[in-house]
């Protein structure tokens, strides 16, 4: 497995602040390594070379008078391409949207660029973001850079691949089922998908899976998770959801953990099981209280409300592009529009309802724990080309095989917190998976602190 000099944004910080390096060097350094790497990788959707230049000078120029906007000012950071930066193409991966320029920034790109950071461009994705794997019209195969033989993941590969090679070492991207904790998984990275809400959004393309979607972020180093965070976060009127979150929850003596590493006969690497219990052992250690937890979620009844939700979405897109949609769309998407075709109103409606209801039975059967311990995916990364993993444990797999410990997280709308276990023996990172309650990101962080500890 190769490995990349990556200098995180923390550092990069503490250099501008020292006056020890610039944000021109900073851009120049990030497009330099893209330049020599992506050729390979396609990591990068879009490119903002002159953009990121502009943007550098403005940064240095506050540098040079003292008046640096904080520690994200000046630091080079990548967005996924389904989210909107005024000006910069958003294709969604997607050639039906190939020409497609936003007027106006998202909430969270003008929170970027009020922090001073430098968007360099825009990250790929799989079309409309709804594959495990990077793969899409637009920017073909996304690799891993640790083996290019390899996925980093989806559908925020190209975030993770970026900061993996050290192009970057912040990214903002989305997940709607695990899309942002998965691939950080597969890279050795952190990746947080916030409660609903906790990071504003506005101006975008339609969702695919109702609010199962929110801004998530990806960063090499839990301190680089934490800055970007911080400078994103907070209410918003433009996103009624963000005015609603409740305080951070309390957690009175010790923080209690519930653990697992399987879900009845489901596919589970045994590697995977093992890096899972190993990170209870490390918090039980540290004095917290560990326990084995039942998961609190009926998994067929996430599939099967994901099987009608998403699959509308996707016949709405098939809709809008009726004479080019059997061409020109992912093969992928081609069964799912399919099936949404043929929903009626009464079906849809009544996955809206059984949603509700998984809702509030997660909530019910969450139990005494203060979060919960977990997979992030099933299993490591696995070869581009393929879909989804073609064996698990020595089994055949499925493509809803990597999806066990994730998309449950986003239908009830908690945080959830990859954070790097140990490592596959043949070198593949392993991720495991913080959970907790609506609003408790403060708390993931604690714990996962103590991990990296």
């Amino acid at each position: 497995m190769r490995t990349f000099e990556r200098e995180s944004a923390a550092s990069m910080a503490r250099r501008l602040d020292a006056g020890e390096t610039t944000p021109v060097a900073l851009v120049e350094q990030s497009l330099a390594r893209i330049a020599a790497l992506d050729g390979e990788l396609h990591a990068w959707a879009h490119v903002a070379a002159e953009e990121a230049r502009a943007a550098a000078r403005e940064a240095e120029a506050r540098q040079k008078a003292g008046q640096r906007l904080g520690p994200l000012d000046g630091v080079p950071v990548g967005v996924k391409d389904n989210l909107f930066v005024k000006g910069m193409p958003a294709r969604w991966g997607s050639t039906f949207f190939q020409d497609h320029v936003p007027e106006r920034d998202d909430i969270v790109v003008e929170r970027l660029r009020a922090a001073g950071a430098i968007i360099m461009g825009k990250t790929s994705t799989p079309e409309f973001a709804l594959s495990g794997r990077t793969f899409s019209p637009v920017t073909g195969h996304t690799r891993h850079p640790m083996d290019p033989r390899l996925t980093p993941g989806g559908s925020s590969g190209g975030a993770v691949a970026s900061i993996c090679a050290g192009m970057v070492p912040l990214g903002v991207a989305t997940d709607a089922g695990g899309s942002t904790r998965l691939p950080a998984g597969y890279g050795g990275l952190y990746g947080l998908r916030p409660s609903n809400g906790r990071v504003p959004r506005r101006w975008g393309f339609p969702p695919m899976a109702m609010d199962f979607q929110a801004v998530g972020l990806i960063a090499g180093t839990l301190e680089d998770l934490e800055l970007l965070y911080a400078a994103l976060i907070g209410p918003d009127a433009r996103d009624p959801t963000s005015q609603r979150l409740p305080p951070d929850p309390r957690v009175d003596g010790g923080i209690r953990v519930g653990w697992l590493n399987a879900y009845g006969q489901e596919l589970v690497d045994p590697h995977v099981r093992r890096a899972v219990e190993l990170a209870a052992k490390r918090l039980a250690s540290l004095g917290l209280e560990v326990a084995p937890a039942a998961p609190p979620y009926d998994l067929a009844a996430i599939r099967e409300i994901w099987g009608i939700i998403p699959v509308a979405g996707v016949a709405r897109m098939a809709s809008r592009f009726p004479k080019r949609w059997a061409s020109d769309s992912s093969e992928s998407l081609r069964p799912m529009a399919e099936r949404g075709s043929r929903l009626s109103i009464p079906e849809l409606v009544d996955a809206v309802d059984r949603l509700n209801a998984f809702r509030a039975d997660v909530s019910a059967a969450w139990g005494a724990y203060d979060l919960l311990l977990m997979p992030s995916a099933a299993a490591p990364a696995w070869p581009a080309e393929d879909e989804f993993p073609r064996e698990i444990d020595g089994k055949p797999g499925h493509p809803r095989a990597m999806n066990v410990f994730s998309t449950w997280v986003n239908a009830v709308g908690y945080p959830g917190l990859n954070v790097p276990g140990e490592t596959h023996p043949d070198g593949r990172p392993i991720g495991v998976q913080l959970v907790g309650r609506y609003g408790a990101e403060k708390l993931l962080f604690e714990v996962a602190r103590l991990l990296a500890a």
